[in-house]
């Protein structure tokens, strides 16, 4: 059975997971993709896209992507770099005659490929309270901060996170193909990829079709909502806006195999690492994140009211998006979440795909959550199989139990986790208003629970 099969056959764990998360962590709206191979085979959407008036959050609502916009910026430049316009090793100051300080000489080494890789010393975000007055420079504010000078170290020396530098690389974009930044962007890659939800910063056309930003959710107190920010001039860092449709579509350019954007050489060029540091490794524009099981070339984003993360898994063709519509939304830990489902459901493939002489049994009137005094559990059938998982643990996984079955609703637990009653039975039996009770090994009993976010 294919990966894609098996995955698409149990999605419902990772469905039920972010349902709850999304209500237990008092996160306003979910929005969630998942590509496999060749096509989507999950997209939803949890919560609200305006928690205040309770508007439900649709495929169609633009999340601020923050710094998802690098990922627009690096591809368009290296599409330059192909069509031999530019060469990432070019001085910024030969397409940019501004750049340059009497105060900054590191200034004159900095070439492209350090604006790329976050390796230039400069500024992360210049010397404007952009971030907390919510009011983003413009080109003559960025042009006087460089002429007072930007570095903090010298080129190459740290990687060094930088709005600043990524604004410069779409003035680069201008200056080298003659158009503005966003009428580049949408020619070259949004009209391409027919990308029809993405825009390039926040305007009043298109003001109404995106969720609404919240601030964070303090103790007794209800979230505020974030008014929505121009990015302006630092739109090449931070400004795009999007949906989980559109990334993916993005994302699929970066899959080896396909001229889309350009060749592979490219893609691989972008996505294997270019600086690397003991906290973060880098290419051009993409995040890499080697873990021992899987390599992911993503990134982040952080707005005014938005936290979201996305990845490629190249190797097995899988795409993750997750996009929230709050300052502190867990976009991170819901990505990894998804991600360590499915690296289970591989890992645990062959054991959950074997059959028993019986036919397949039917779980259906014990599967959902059941709590009791020491927390909740997620049941759910997989094949021939009974499976339990922790839908309120950050890592849904940490705990992924496939039950034995015995007969009819008895079960034993598995050798596989020490402290949670080895080889010992579990029943599931009617309670007194006929709704399913867990009942342990150690006599406590566990209560199926429903609920509506």
């Amino acid at each position: 059975m294919s990966k894609k099969i098996v995955l698409k056959q149990n999605l419902h764990l990772i469905d039920n997971w972010l349902d709850y998360q999304t209500y237990i962590k008092e996160i306003p709206g979910v929005a969630i993709g998942i590509f496999v191979e060749d096509e989507i085979i999950f997209q939803k959407e949890y919560g609200y896209a305006n928690l205040k008036d309770k508007t439900k959050l649709t495929d169609q609502h633009l999340f601020r992507i923050a710094s998802h916009s690098k990922l627009f910026t690096a591809t368009a430049i290296m599409k330059l770099y192909h069509e031999e316009k530019l060469s990432i090793d070019d001085k910024v100051s030969k397409h940019l005659p501004w750049f340059t300080s009497e105060k900054d000489k590191n200034m004159e080494q900095v070439r492209i490929r350090h604006l790329l890789t976050h390796s230039s010393g400069m500024s992360r975000d210049g010397n404007t309270a952009h971030w907390y007055n919510h009011k983003f420079p413009g080109i003559e504010e960025i042009k006087a901060q460089i002429k007072e000078g930007i570095s903090f170290f010298e080129t190459s020396e740290i990687l060094k996170y930088s709005n600043f530098g990524y604004t410069l690389l779409g003035q680069i974009i201008e200056a080298v193909s003659g158009l503005s930044y966003s009428e580049h962007i949408q020619k070259e890659i949004l009209d391409p990829l027919e990308m029809k939800n993405t825009v390039l910063d926040i305007n009043e056309t298109n003001l109404a079709k995106h969720a609404t930003g919240h601030k964070r959710k303090l103790p007794k107190e209800e979230r505020e909502i974030f008014e929505h920010v121009p990015a302006k001039i630092m739109h090449a860092a931070t400004g795009l806006s999007s949906t989980v449709e559109d990334l993916i579509k993005f994302y699929k350019a970066h899959i080896l195999g396909n001229n889309i954007l350009f060749p592979d050489y490219i893609k691989r060029e972008m996505q294997r690492i270019q600086f690397k540091a003991k906290t973060a490794d880098w290419g051009l524009g993409f995040s890499i994140t080697a873990l021992p099981e899987v390599k992911i070339v993503g990134h982040g984003g952080g707005y005014p009211g938005f936290i979201t993360r996305t990845g490629l898994i190249q190797e097995q063709k899988i795409i993750i998006v997750v996009l929230t519509n709050a300052i502190d939304g867990p976009a991170l830990t819901l990505f990894n979440g998804i991600k360590n489902i499915l690296g289970q459901l591989e890992k645990k493939k062959k054991e959950l795909e074997e059959k028993t002489k019986e036919a397949v049994p039917d779980f259906k009137d014990i599967i959902g959550f059941f709590a009791g005094e020491w927390g909740v559990t997620l049941f759910s059938q997989i094949g021939h199989k009974f499976v339990a998982i922790s839908p309120a643990a950050d890592d849904p996984v940490e705990i992924f139990e496939i039950y034995k079955h015995e007969e009819g609703k008895k079960f034993t637990l598995s050798k596989e986790y020490p402290f949670g009653s080895p080889g010992q039975k579990i029943d599931f039996v009617d309670g007194p208003d006929g709704e399913k009770i867990f009942i342990d090994s150690h006599g406590g009993k566990s209560k199926r629970f429903n609920y509506k976010y």
